[in-house]
C-alpha cells in the first residue's frame, strides 16, 4: 500500500507540518522526497533511502539515521550519508547513542544548532572523522507515536545555518518516513510468517523425505559390498558411502539452523536444554550445559525467545565453520542483562576478518535489546562468543 495514496496515512502526513510549509516549491520537494522512499525494498535499503533523501531536501553535506534500540536509550544502527566507504571505515565502530545523538534520544524532540561542538553535550569527534559544525536533529516517529530513530543532518552544502523552514521540513519528512516504516514492517512481519510456516514444512520434509531415502540409499550400498570382488569398485564405494555421510551431516545442519524454536509453556532453562541436545544427537557435537538457577525469573518472554535464537546462531556457526568436537555452554545474568556463552574447541578464526551473516546477525540482534555480542578467538585456539540482552525487554 502506498502511504501517500493510503487515506489514513495521507491525512496523517496532512496533520503533521504540511501546513507550516508556504513556500510551493520546498513543499513539491517535500513531497518529492515521501514518493522517492516509498518502495518495497527491505529495511535496510529503505533506511538507505530515507536518510539520503532527507539530506537531500535541506542541501546538507552529511547525514545520519540513528535506530533507536528497544532499551528506548541506545542506538543499535547508525546508516551514514555523504561518506565513502573508506571514510567510513575509517571512523571506527558504529557510535551508541552517547553525547549529543543521545542528548536527541533523550529529548525526544528536535534541535538546531549553529556550532554542535559548543553544546554542553557534545562529546567530540572520534579520530578520522570530518569536522561538523551545523546540526540538525529531528526524530522519526511512526504512526502509533513510537520515535523509531532519529535523523542527524550536519552542514549545509551553500554554507548557511539550518533555518526554521528546514526544522519544518525535516519534521514533516520524518513524520512521513515514520509511516513509510510502519508499511516496512507490516509488510515484513507477514513475511516472516510466511516465512516461518515454510521452514516449519521443509524442516519436516528434509528430515522425512531427503535424509530416510539417502539412508535408504547407503544401506542398499553398505549390502551390496560383500558380493563387490573389485577393489577399485569396493573403494569407489566406500567414497560414495563416506560422502552420503557428509551430506546427511550437512542436511541435519541445515535443520538444526532453520528450525524454529516453540516456547509455549517452557522456560528458558528447559529450551537451553533441548537445543543443545540436539546438537548432541543431530550433529554429534558434545555440549555441557550449564544454566544460572533463577535464570527465568524477572526475564520477559521476548528476550528469552531471541536469547534462544540467538544460541541457536551459535551453534550453528560452531557446526558450519569451527570443526569443533565440543561446546560449553553457558546462560547467566549480569546485572539488568542475560549472558549467554558459547566456547568450542574448534579451529578459530582471525575476529572481523572473514566474518559472515550469522556474525553480524548476532550483533544486531544483541544490540537491538540492549546489549552487545564480542568474538574472542584465535587460529588453533578455539572460540568463545559473548552474547547479552536487556532481560526486561
Amino acid at each position: 500500500m502506498n502511504p501517500l495514496t493510503s487515506q489514513s496515512n495521507y491525512g496523517k502526513i496532512r496533520q503533521v507540518a504540511f501546513h507550516k510549509i508556504n513556500d510551493p516549491q520546498r513543499l513539491h520537494a517535500l513531497i518529492d522526497a515521501i514518493l522517492l522512499i516509498e518502495t518495497d525494498a527491505d529495511l535496510d535499503g529503505l533506511l538507505s533511502r530515507i536518510i539520503e533523501a532527507a539530506s537531500q531536501l535541506v542541501g546538507a553535506r552529511y547525514g545520519a539515521l540513528g535506530v533507536i534500540s528497544r532499551d528506548g536509550a541506545t542506538l543499535s544502527r547508525f546508516i551514514t550519508y555523504g561518506l565513502n566507504h573508506k571514510e567510513r571505515a575509517a571512523i571506527g565502530p558504529e557510535p551508541h547513542g552517547g553525547g549529543l545523538l543521545g542528548e536527541i534520544i533523550h529529548r525526544r524532540s528536535t534541535m538546531r544548532l549553529d556550532d554542535l561542538t559548543q553544546h554542553e553535550s557534545s562529546a567530540g569527534f572520534p579520530p578520522n572523522h570530518p569536522a561538523m559544525t551545523r546540526f540538525l536533529g529531528v526524530p522519526v516517529t511512526t504512526g502509533d507515536g513510537h520515535v523509531f530513530g532519529n535523523l542527524y543532518l550536519c552542514d549545509r552544502v551553500d554554507g548557511l545555518s539550518f533555518n526554521e523552514e528546514d526544522e519544518q521540513l525535516i519534521e514533516a519528512f520524518g513524520r512521513a518516513a515514520g509511516l513509510v516504516i510502519d508499511q516496512e514492517r507490516l509488510r515484513s512481519n507477514t513475511r516472516e510468517l510466511t516465512l516461518s510456516e515454510e521452514r516449519e514444512r521443509l524442516a519436516r520434509d528434509l528430515h522425512d523425505t531427503v535424509i530416510q531415502r539417502l539412508f535408504a540409499v547407503g544401506l542398499a550400498l553398505q549390502v551390496s559390498l560383500p558380493a563387490i570382488v573389485n577393489d577399485e569398485v569396493r573403494a569407489r564405494i566406500n567414497k560414495v558411502l563416506d560422502e552420503l555421510d557428509t551430506t546427511i551431516h550437512e542436511i541435519r545442519t541445515t535443520i538444526f539452523e532453520i528450525d524454529q524454536d516453540h516456547p509455549v509453556d517452557e522456560s528458558l532453562e528447559e529450551r537451553v536444554h533441548a537445543l543443545t541436545s540436539e546438537v548432541e544427537s543431530r550433529l554429534g557435537v558434545l555440549a555441557v550445559v550449564k544454566v544460572a538457577p533463577g535464570i527465568d525469573d524477572d526475564l520477559e518472554t521476548q528476550c528469552a525467545h531471541h536469547s534462544v535464537q540467538a544460541l541457536r546462531e551459535m551453534l550453528s556457526n560452531v557446526v558450519r565453520h569451527s570443526q569443533a568436537t565440543a561446546v560449553e555452554v553457558k546462560v547467566d545474568t549480569d546485572g539488568e542483562l542475560i549472558e549467554v556463552i558459547v566456547r568450542d574447541n574448534g579451529v578459530g578464526f582471525v575476529p572481523n576478518i572473514g566474518t559472515g551473516r550469522g556474525t553480524r546477525n548476532l550483533v544486531s540482534r544483541a544490540r537491538e535489546l540492549g546489549g552487545d555480542c564480542t568474538f574472542d578467538s584465535k587460529i588453533g585456539g578455539g572460540t568463545t562468543v559473548r552474547w547479552t540482552a536487556n532481560r526486561r525487554i
